[in-house]
């Protein structure tokens, strides 16, 4: 029974693994699309550069990042 429970847990921490990236990657994606979005209506009033948007999607997504491993870390350490 112990053995199969190392095993389950090896697979769950490998589909984090996985999921961490694919998340990294949307958040990312999806920071960049506002921010953009929120470039071009805004053109006159707020001018971000394309190095400061890249910069500020960074940032956030590292926080999305921080946020998703203290959660796994919490998740792991209960069980």
């Amino acid at each position: 029974m112990e053995y199969e429970n190392r095993d389950s847990r090896k697979v769950d921490i490998a589909k984090d693994i996985i999921f961490f990236f694919v998340t990294t990657a949307i958040a990312f994606a999806y920071f960049m699309l506002v921010l953009l979005i929120i470039s071009f209506v805004t053109t006159s009033y707020i001018h971000f550069t394309i190095e400061g948007i890249f910069i500020m999607a960074t940032v956030a997504t590292v926080g999305v990042d921080i946020h998703y491993v203290v959660k796994k870390i919490r998740k792991y350490r209960k069980k």
